[in-house]
């Protein structure tokens, strides 16, 4: 459930696109209507289609828009004049507009925008003449109001977002270490395994959507010459990220190894508690403070003496033993 507070935001933002909508596609179709244009509406539908949501995506939709565009034109002027309008020809140039875009490597958005350019030129074009010019200009002059207003009326900025989800994270992974803790040194029960497991896969899938906002927060600050002050944060949120990403890969290898020697019937509750006490001993370590004593030795367990040359490959071992085991169960 979202808070209030989000909700708050989520409307903010809607409101601040509605004003930039309108600003730009009033603007957009004037400046359409000085430059001669007999389509001035065709600016503002480029505007509404290119506002997207960070300045990054209002540009690279804007360039792909404008390169269908032309493919679009460039297909109808060259054969519009051998073709009658119907189902079958319309559906023929879209198809030769379509496979261009696609020859020349474009995104799916520019195979989109050749489509539609060529129904509409084609149709129209023959109505209008000046149609198809006034379709390349007032594309473009739509696509730059629209990028151009993103820039310089409250451009979209995620960093502070970004950085209070991995914030929030921290304090989900800290607890997760400190319950898993208890659970290893209290001895795991098989009907607490399932439990664990969703835990798991529950933090893997709320990292995976601090990534996804930090990925947004990012593109927010492309071209955003308004917040600079904005990339110290950026860069807390991604370093943070980074860790907490090795904390979860961490618990993730601790729990299989656990419930792995947990199946053999050999570990004692003095090695349960070793465990777990490395486990609380790392927890702080992912919290939002980190206390200055954690620089210390975060080690606490330890293995005997004889065993430590064979370490690494007992590690080895184990962690391929782990996924063998995997794979026969998908097999």
């Amino acid at each position: 459930m979202k808070s209030k507070k989000q909700l708050k935001k989520q409307m903010e933002n809607k409101t601040v696109l509605i004003w930039k909508m309108g600003i730009a596609s009033a603007l957009s179709w004037e400046i359409a209507k000085l430059a001669g244009s007999n389509h001035p509406y065709l600016a503002p539908i480029s505007v509404i289609l290119c506002l997207q949501t960070t300045i990054d995506r209002s540009i690279r939709f804007s360039y792909h828009r404008m390169a269908g565009t032309v493919i679009g034109i460039i297909v109808v002027v060259l054969l519009e004049p051998f073709l009658k309008v119907n189902g079958w020809t319309i559906g023929g140039l879209i198809l030769i507009g379509c496979f261009i875009a696609k020859w020349l490597k474009r995104e799916e958005s520019a195979i989109h925008q050749a489509a539609l350019t060529v129904l509409l030129v084609f149709v129209l074009g023959h109505k209008s003449g000046d149609y198809p010019i006034d379709r390349f200009r007032d594309t473009l002059i739509g696509a730059i109001a629209a990028v151009i207003i993103q820039m310089i009326i409250h451009p979209p900025n995620y960093s502070q977002h970004a950085l209070k989800k991995s914030i929030e994270y921290s304090t989900v992974m800290t607890k997760s270490f400190t319950n898993i803790a208890q659970w290893i040194d209290g001895g795991i029960a098989r009907t607490e395994e399932t439990e664990i497991q969703n835990l798991l896969k529950k933090l893997e899938q709320e990292l995976q959507l601090c990534k996804f906002v930090l990925k947004d927060a990012k593109e927010s600050l492309k071209y955003n010459f308004f917040a600079q002050k904005s990339q110290s944060k950026l860069k807390e949120s991604e370093q943070r990220i980074k860790m907490l990403s090795e904390g979860l890969l961490y618990l993730k290898h601790v729990v299989d190894t656990y419930m792995a020697w947990s199946k053999t019937g050999t570990i004692t509750t003095k090695e349960r508690t070793a465990c777990a006490n490395q486990l609380t001993t790392l927890a702080p370590f992912f919290s939002r403070e980190k206390d200055d004593k954690l620089q210390g030795n975060l080690l606490t367990i330890s293995i005997p003496k004889e065993l430590e040359k064979q370490q690494y490959l007992i590690a080895l071992y184990h962690q391929t033993s782990l996924l063998i085991e995997k794979i026969k169960k998908e097999v």
